[in-house]
């Protein structure tokens, strides 16, 4: 399991935007693998955010 340290969690937010612009470009092009991908990896992404902020 990934370990963030806590002075990381400003990043977690830089690598969300990047993603959902990613997906944009995904959608606007029709890649629904790529779609998929990103989706997934929003979604360990915002609980393991949702976890560090519990903390």
């Amino acid at each position: 399991m990934l370990h963030v340290n806590p002075k990381m969690l400003a990043r977690l937010s830089e690598l969300e935007a990047d993603l959902l612009q990613r997906r944009t470009q995904a959608e606007a092009a029709g890649w629904i693998g790529e779609i998929e991908g990103i989706d997934l990896t929003l979604t360990f992404l915002r609980a393991k955010r949702d976890e560090m902020q519990r903390r």
